[in-house]
């Protein structure tokens, strides 16, 4: 009784606590509806703030989420706890305890008020995903508006009219506001102190410029001297040139921007126009640093590619006048806000700026400027990319004839998304080539020009090069995206979609769960191996078990260790395994329908792992062919023939057919030779003779018993044979070939002849010819 009035006093105070919790629950609930109802109409008004609203909505669906995580938590323990209680007895079985009831039914109470709760969190997450998609599409479309707004033509007169005068009007209010700065810093009497710390400051960034980057790249040049360049040094040497040429330029410009702020010598209103003149003399050194190192016109040695010298230099000359051309731009656009002005001095600016890089691309996608060195006489010249230089050249001139028609904002995106998009693409290159010499200095041979790579370490640094490159690509995609004019929020929020899962009708796809998957496989693929290993190297030789049951070991083993490796990555993808019977079932109706071969020469290559008629190393004779076995696989057994050649055949072959295994038990087997001598011969010489031959030859075994024999009369010889055993039969036809030498020598000796076949040719004629 005391046991039950506790059990009561536990469930209610636990019901109230819960009622409270729930109850505050849905309070926070509806006050979040709320706000997302008003950030709705918000929306609907003329000029909404996209931004901010976006990220409101971000944060009001990232507190739904942490607020429903205890209780989509509980609802799990609650509906097990009920599942184990199991249903209500029916009305004709016997009543429960009173507890049991009891229990259930505050279960069910708990569950019902745990559906309510996340059900209605689940409709404001809902509406807040509608609001977000909303925010996207119109944001979509305001993009779209802007880039195919359609402007004044560069043709028209008037515009260059009124870009004229503008720039008159910006050029006098920035020198305005020069001289006022300039004014009051005479009169604080820092006007020499700042001329000649700025002039400090500029031969120090001259050094840097001039004469230090020099030094170093001659540095580098000699360190190089007698050293042979080959795909392993030049990306790294590569590296060297362009830090060395990217280094001291940047040194050089932050000590001149430094010295700047330091002296207060840039205006407060100037610090964005000079922090865009800062960021662009950055981005144009490490441009100018890294097509220099990538193309490398000095030094064409150690050129990855196989470019002509003078195209090397007007390679990286239009990189580099394609990179001034939109930082400068930039810095100018940044300048024009800061005198006030902009409309047609913008429309104008953008329109030259385009052109510019449209007439560049077309330059950068000529084939003259990409054809390689023939590397002999008679090989063929390479012309690479053709299909992307011919997308190229359409840009380029669809760009042209954008800013023409008026549609200059469409044509200036066209031309910098594709030099953007070439610089990202060239940078993930160099740091993807990067990493796979990194991998290759791991090992000491690879240094090595003249060490060729064994099968095992060409395999491995293959796949190891296939998962770099596989990163790189996954990485290159968000800038691409932004670059091409997403938005950092959209393209995190894609990029945390992706990791965390993705649900497609039951299924939920998750990029990390597909990692951890292909992880799981590859650390159980690696412990089979190690395993196999251990068990080749260390277990087998000390024991006294066959060669061939051992290659049938280590193969189980092999097929083990997958069998295991797979059904750990499926269900770390999150497949139900239970679903492999429908599996086997389908896979059964496609065995009625085509499959059987394959599944009779599955199940044949089982019955040939484990009953071992034939095994590695055997020498069998098929009608497919004869040789010695070097696999055995699930599908097929591959024997190679005396001649080198490989015959696939497939194990129901081997299962059903006849097969001759000379080493099936062991490998001893007999050897015959046939002699013919002479009817003057005496036979029991012969045999006496041919029976000393066994005696002597040590290959001979002693027991099974050596047999000579008198075979039969032939038509112009006595025929003999001579049978003995051999330890091993790989070796019979080295030991037929010494026992016939053996045998003319000894005949030869003992004069008795070899007879061959002789014929009289009786030539008729007529009597009267």
């Amino acid at each position: 009784m005391r046991f039950l009035l506790i059990l009561l006093a536990a469930t209610f105070f636990s019901c109230a606590s819960f009622a409270q919790i729930d109850q505050a629950s849905l309070d926070s609930i509806d006050a979040r509806a709320k706000r997302l109802n008003t950030i709705s109409v918000d929306l609907q008004t003329e000029n909404p703030d996209l931004l901010s609203l976006r990220d409101l909505i971000r944060d009001l669906k990232r507190e739904a989420e942490n607020q429903t995580a205890p209780f989509r938590t509980k609802l799990a323990e609650v509906t097990s706890d009920l599942e184990r209680l199991g249903p209500a007895p029916a009305d004709d079985m016997p009543t429960e305890a009173s507890d049991i009831s009891e229990e259930r039914i505050r279960l069910n109470t708990e569950l019902s008020q745990l559906n309510g709760i996340l059900r209605k969190s689940d409709l404001n997450m809902a509406e807040a995903d509608r609001l977000l998609q909303e925010i996207s599409k119109t944001r979509r479309d305001q993009f779209s508006s802007n880039i195919f707004e359609q402007d004044e033509t560069i043709l028209n007169p008037t515009l260059w009219k009124e870009t004229f005068g503008a720039v008159q009007e910006d050029a006098a209010a920035l020198n305005n506001g020069f001289r006022s700065w300039s004014t009051a810093q005479l009169e604080k009497g820092q006007g020499l102190t700042t001329l000649l710390v700025l002039g400090f400051s500029v031969l120090v960034m001259l050094v840097c410029f001039l004469p230090l980057r020099k030094q170093l790249r001659n540095f580098i040049s000699k360190r190089l001297e007698g050293v042979e360049p080959h795909g392993s040094r030049k990306v790294l040497v590569l590296a060297a040139y362009t830090l060395a040429r990217m280094l001291p330029a940047l040194i050089g410009g932050w000590i001149f921007y430094q010295t700047l702020h330091s002296l207060n010598a840039i205006p407060s209103a100037a610090n964005t126009l000079s922090q865009t003149i800062w960021l662009g003399f950055v981005g144009l050194v490490m441009v100018d640093g890294a097509a220099t190192g990538i193309i490398a016109p000095y030094a064409p040695n150690w050129r990855i590619s196989s470019l002509k010298d003078v195209s090397a230099f007007k390679l990286r000359a239009l990189v580099f006048i394609a990179a001034f051309t939109i930082i400068f731009e930039r810095i100018l656009i940044e300048g024009m806000h800061l005198s006030g002005g902009l409309g047609s001095v913008h429309t104008l600016l953008t329109s030259i700026t385009t052109i510019i890089l449209a007439v560049i691309l077309y330059l950068l996608c000529q084939s003259s400027l990409w054809t390689n060195k023939a590397r002999a006489l008679d090989e063929p010249i390479e012309k690479p990319w053709p299909r992307t230089r011919f997308v190229g050249k359409m840009l380029a001139i669809a760009s042209v004839l954008m800013v023409l028609s008026g549609y200059v904002n469409f044509g200036h995106y066209l031309t910098t998304s594709t030099f953007y998009l070439a610089a990202l693409a060239a940078v993930t290159w160099v740091v993807r080539s990067l990493f796979r010499e990194i991998v290759r200095l791991f090992d000491v041979r690879f240094t090595n020009p003249d060490n060729a790579e064994s099968e095992h370490d060409s395999v491995l640094f293959y796949w190891i090069g296939f998962g770099i490159d596989a990163v790189s690509v996954l990485l290159f995609i968000p800038p691409a995206l932004l670059l091409l004019g997403a938005e950092w929020a959209d393209v995190r929020d894609g990029i945390s979609d992706a990791f965390v899962g993705i649900q497609v009708g039951s299924f939920n796809f998750s990029i990390l769960k597909i990692l951890t998957a292909i992880a799981l496989f590859l650390v159980v693929l690696s412990l089979t191996r190690m395993l196999q290993r251990t068990a080749e190297t260390r277990v087998f030789p000390q024991s006294r078990i066959d060669s061939g049951v051992q290659n049938s070991l280590k193969t189980l083993i092999g097929y083990v260790g997958l069998t295991i490796a797979l059904l750990l990555a499926i269900s770390a993808v999150g497949f139900n395994l239970a679903n492999l019977a429908i599996i086997a079932g389908a896979l059964s109706i496609g065995i009625g329908f085509g499959l059987q071969s394959i599944v009779s020469n599955f199940v044949s290559g089982l019955i040939l792992l484990f009953e071992r008629p034939i095994k590695v190393g055997d020498w069998i004779v098929t009608t497919s062919g004869e040789g010695f076995v070097q696999k055995i696989s699930v599908r097929s057994t591959e024997i190679e023939t005396f001649d080198k050649a490989t015959v696939i055949i497939p194990n129901s072959e081997l299962i059903s057919g006849a097969v001759t295994n000379w080493t099936h038990k062991d490998k001893i087997g007999r050897v015959i030779i046939n002699v013919g001598v002479s009817y003057d011969a005496d036979p029991e010489e012969v045999i006496a003779l041919l029976g000393t031959i066994a005696d002597e030859h040590p290959q001979i075994l002693s027991y099974p018993v050596p047999m000579i024999y008198f075979a039969d009369f032939a038509d112009s010889s006595l025929n003999f044979e001579f049978r003995g055993f051999i330890s091993d039969i790989k070796t019979g036809l080295k030991i037929r070939s010494e026992l016939r030498v053996a045998i003319f020598k000894k005949l030869k000796e003992a004069g008795i002849e070899i007879p061959f076949p002789q014929r009289d040719l009786h030539i008729k004629t007529d009597k009267g010819a």
